[in-house]
């Protein structure tokens, strides 16, 4: 094994230079770790390619010495989606991070895999742009990490959805064998990057959401927008979940014409027949964005809510966009009985969260929150914890209410490894898991990828 693992350090010094390998304890232990409470995983060894042909040369040498590849974007996952399920080579991708071109005609951009939210969108300022969508974990996290794992934060994604949805239009991956291929108009050489649909299925689709199982991404277009400086935030409460639902058709019944671009619903457990929504408005016309308000406000009354003071949501939705710089003071995150739903079983979570975690384990730090998309509701139990000796009880709780949630009508978000969801999605093992693990084999007969992550070992 030291000689197997002389080699591949060796392998890998050739393909990259020794300056952007390690294998030393000290390097290692920051790729550890992510920002769930999963277990402490090291790599063997950690390189930082630069480019596609880099990770091209990685991967058909990981196929010929049969060692795994993990793929580590900006680092934020919540759910074991990155670490090395077994010590392998870990591909740091911090050095891809470019904005490759703003197409302003075409309102497209190019970016690499790590390129931030934060800095695509302060060059797009430059130019009158925005991209408008953001992941809840703040500007900081990298584009190709957010489009890979489907994500989504609350600013506005009751108008786009989550990354991927709608606003990726070109990919560029390289398969698990080091062939790399391009999807949409970028299939078509000639053709450039506009389009999300060219030459038969959408293989973007493919791979948004993978979690990298079937190929590293590096480099994606997407849509984007003229800015506005125009904006309204507002904060309402209502007095039963039944509201919440009717407020949750009323703003996107109209589809691609949502009232709200961005509308987040939060139950605290210290008042759990409190409902409270915070809310953001975009247009270019301050007509249209007036209108809107008013719309909202006879809503809200019709439903015997109340609008209260919108600094709330103004430093929320602010902070999102900007940094959440104090995101853990109170300690480590964890989310979990967390998925997609349709708006009208929003109780059924609500019952598993007031009945499993505030009346059955008395749990008064959990709360319940949602973010409304098209048509359906992203939502999830959030915890935090300062005390190592509280890991254990958190991770034992959340296995239990994933459990249950996942078997009532909830699409899961976010698989990961072994410390996410995996193993529920696996004991599942629906028509749709069982086509993943052909493909995943079709792609990647050795199981070089993301070994582990989404897929378990024994079931490929």
């Amino acid at each position: 094994m030291i000689v197997l693992s002389e080699r591949i350090e060796q392998v890998l010094v050739e393909i990259v230079g020794a300056d952007r390998v390690t294998s030393k304890d000290f390097d290692l232990i920051p790729y550890s770790r992510d920002l769930s409470p999963a277990k402490q995983k090291f790599p063997r060894f950690v390189v930082m390619p630069t480019n596609k042909e880099e990770i091209q040369e990685i991967l058909k040498a990981a196929n010929q010495h049969e060692f795994p590849v993990y793929v580590r974007g900006g680092g934020t996952s919540h759910w074991d989606a990155y670490l090395c399920q077994e010590p392998g080579v870990l591909l740091d991708l911090s050095l891809m991070n470019k904005i490759i071109e703003i197409n302003k005609r075409d309102l497209t951009a190019t970016v690499q895999p790590n390129c931030t939210w934060s800095k695509l969108d302060r060059e797009l300022q430059k130019h009158g742009l925005t991209y408008l969508c953001s992941e809840a974990g703040g500007p900081a996290m990298t584009i190709g990490g957010s489009v890979m794992k489907a994500g989504g934060g609350p600013h506005s994604t009751a108008k786009f959805g989550l990354h991927g949805n709608q606003d990726i239009i070109t990919l560029e991956i390289v398969l698990p064998n080091g062939d790399i291929v391009e999807t949409g108009s970028a299939a078509w050489p000639s053709a450039g990057k506009f389009k999300r649909q060219c030459l038969g299925p959408d293989l973007a689709g493919l791979f948004i959401g993978s979690e990298g199982i079937l190929g590293v991404c590096t480099e994606l277009t997407l849509r984007i927008r003229p800015v506005s400086s125009k904006k309204i935030r507002m904060v309402a409460i209502v007095d039963s979940l039944d509201k919440v639902i009717e407020f949750g058709h009323f703003i996107n019944r109209h589809v691609g014409d949502e009232y709200l671009q961005g509308s987040y619903f939060w139950v605290d457990p210290t008042a759990p027949d409190v409902f409270i929504l915070m809310m953001d408005l975009f247009g270019y016309e301050d007509e249209i964005l007036e209108f809107r308000k008013k719309r909202i406000i006879e809503k809200i009354s019709e439903l015997g809510g109340k609008l209260e003071d919108p600094t709330p949501a103004n430093d929320y939705y602010d902070r999102v966009l900007t940094g959440l710089t104090d995101i853990f003071a109170t300690g480590v995150w964890h989310f979990f009985g967390s998925g997609s739903l349709r708006i009208d079983d929003i109780p059924f979570l609500y019952k598993v969260w007031l009945e499993e975690i505030i009346e059955k384990r008395g749990m008064k730090t959990v709360g319940l929150g949602g973010q409304i998309l098209p048509r359906d509701w992203l939502a999830f139990m959030v915890t935090n914890y300062q005390e190592p000796s509280e890991w254990e009880q958190i991770i034992e709780i959340a296995d239990e209410i994933n459990e249950i949630v996942l078997n009532g009508p909830v699409v899961p978000y976010g698989i990961g490894g072994r410390d996410g969801l995996r193993n529920i999605v696996a004991k599942h093992n629906t028509g749709y898991y069982c086509l993943l693990k052909s493909i995943k084999k079709m792609l990647d007969p050795k199981n070089i990828l993301q070994r582990g992550i989404f897929i378990p070992e024994e079931d490929l």
